[in-house]
């Protein structure tokens, strides 16, 4: 594999020009858990919510626990966009986790938000319950999109970030695809509990995990560590030559700690204009994993596809799957190619696919005879599905610690996550509506969305890849200090 053609360096190699190890592998995997866990809870809702809202698997459960939790199909829109509400106060919350605990121990407390939410989940006796452990899984979820897409950022070297990034995803979409195969033969009563119960052990078990990782050097450098910083980036680097790369963090750590960390409002306000613009970007690109119609695709696809094809559930359910397996496939393309298509190229390639696939899927769902459209609508749903994978579902978790500068990377992506998941709420809360005003046309929105993103894209997203993390600091700091001259300047001509 070429991608760890020189992953298994000798003692004499340079540690910044290595691609990958197995161990920066193993810590990227442990860390990506949590990937599996937020995909599984995206997903899980798809296949049991008829047993769970319509009692179809009958009122008695055989426990203490009620069978079913009776609701409308809108109360339960409800249900599923507290989850996302959940995501947005957690996409928040990092910003100050992300600067008082370390990246091991903000994984640590994302974990225990998992286990206490799929707790209260799979156990819930109403729908107030139920909504509460949502929302929890939700926080967890909106804290690990940030924790984990620095921790693994700040692991691995320039060549390795883009592929290690994109074990999130891989993670994620492994999660939802597991979640809704089980969904189809676990959508029965009790059993359709242990579907919310499965990511509350798995979360357990990265808890347990990831006291055989080490803590991210910059990190530690941070923290003045600088012992255990050295010795956790020989442990990464599998014992290469690591002066250089070493002193540069050093440098930067240090570069980083003479500047005020920015607010949030600092990194919005324009006070640095090349800062702000990169946060609007970076907020841009998060929302487009959510705003081009992944939500409805994910939770709600097997009510919409199975009306498409007048009825026929099992052909939606199939096609529920397949598109599962191209998100996976997907982004295991991406993990290899990512460095040579690139950032932007992957960005453009996933909102034009995805405005093809909404498009083919309008027609198909609209024009003739459903017999007769399905084969246009299976093929717009696996494109959605193929080229989602590749860019709108891997770039956001790595392009905020490649586009901002240290002092606002904490400020810069916590507004990305909660406007990421500030999207997931809106699109997963108005989706009942919109299906049910716009039937077969519901997808025409997301083909505007997507076709708006590709042009926004193909304007503005900067490529990034294999830049150094904080390599723009120092044009920062250089615009920082000519403004703060001007005004000296302007000021001592006051006064004359």
């Amino acid at each position: 594999m070429k991608f760890l053609s020189r992953g298994i360096p000798s003692h004499n190699g340079i540690s910044h020009e290595i691609n990958c190890t197995w161990y920066m592998i193993w810590c990227a995997s442990v860390a990506s858990i949590a990937g599996f866990n937020v995909g599984w809870h995206i997903g899980v809702p798809n296949m049991p919510q008829d047993v769970i809202i319509n009692c179809t698997g009958g009122t008695e459960s055989g426990t203490s626990l009620p069978a079913c939790l009776p609701m409308s199909a809108f109360t339960w829109g409800y249900t599923v966009a507290a989850f996302a509400l959940g995501g947005f106060v957690g996409g928040l919350l990092t910003k100050q986790l992300n600067i008082w605990f370390s990246r091991r121990v903000n994984m640590v407390i994302a974990g225990a938000m998992m286990i206490i939410g799929g707790i209260l989940s799979s156990t819930a006796i109403n729908i107030a319950m139920y909504s509460i452990g949502r929302a929890f899984v939700g926080i967890a979820s909106g804290m690990s999109g940030s924790f984990v897409a620095i921790y693994v950022s700040e692991i691995s070297t320039n060549k390795s970030r883009g592929a290690l990034g994109s074990f999130f995803e891989i993670f994620l979409n492994t999660g939802l695809l597991i979640a809704q195969t089980c969904g189809l033969y676990m959508s029965t009563v009790p059993n359709w509990r242990f579907l919310w119960a499965i990511p509350t052990f798995l979360a357990v078990v990265q808890i347990a995990l990831l006291l055989f990782t080490v803590e991210s050097p910059r990190r530690l450098c941070y923290d003045m560590e600088y012992d255990k910083a050295q010795k956790a980036l020989l442990k990464l680097r599998n014992n290469a030559n690591i002066d250089e790369e070493f002193q540069m963090l050093k440098e930067e750590v240090e570069l980083q700690k003479s500047m005020t960390e920015m607010s949030m409002w600092e990194v919005l306000s324009w006070k640095n204009r090349r800062i702000t613009w990169r946060t609007v970007i970076v907020i841009v690109v998060q929302i487009y994993n959510q705003i081009g119609g992944i939500g409805p695709m994910a939770v709600y696809s097997v009510g919409f596809f199975s009306t498409a094809f007048n009825g026929d559930t099992k052909l939606a359910t199939d096609l529920v799957l397949a598109q599962g397996t191209a998100y996976v496939v997907s982004t295991f393309i991406c993990i290899f190619t990512i460095h040579k298509v690139g950032r932007k190229g992957y960005m453009l390639v996933s909102t034009l696919g995805m405005t093809i696939g909404c498009v083919m899927i309008v027609i198909g769902s609209t024009v003739g005879y459903p017999e007769q459209m399905a084969p246009l609508i299976i093929t717009g749903g696996l494109v959605f599905s193929l080229t989602y994978g590749t860019g709108c579902g891997v770039v956001p978790w790595i392009i905020a610690p490649e586009l901002l500068p240290l002092r606002a990377l904490a400020s810069g992506s916590a507004l990305g996550n909660g406007a990421n998941w500030l999207a997931n709420f809106v699109v997963n809360i108005l989706w009942p509506y919109i299906n049910a005003g716009c039937g077969g046309y519901s997808f025409t929105i997301f083909a505007a969305i997507n076709f708006i993103g590709f042009l926004f894209m193909l304007v503005f997203l900067p490529e990034t890849t294999g830049k150094n993390l904080g390599e723009e600091d120092d044009d920062d700091d250089m615009q920082t200090a000519t403004e703060e001259n001007f005004e000296s300047t302007a000021c001592c001509k006051s006064t004359k």
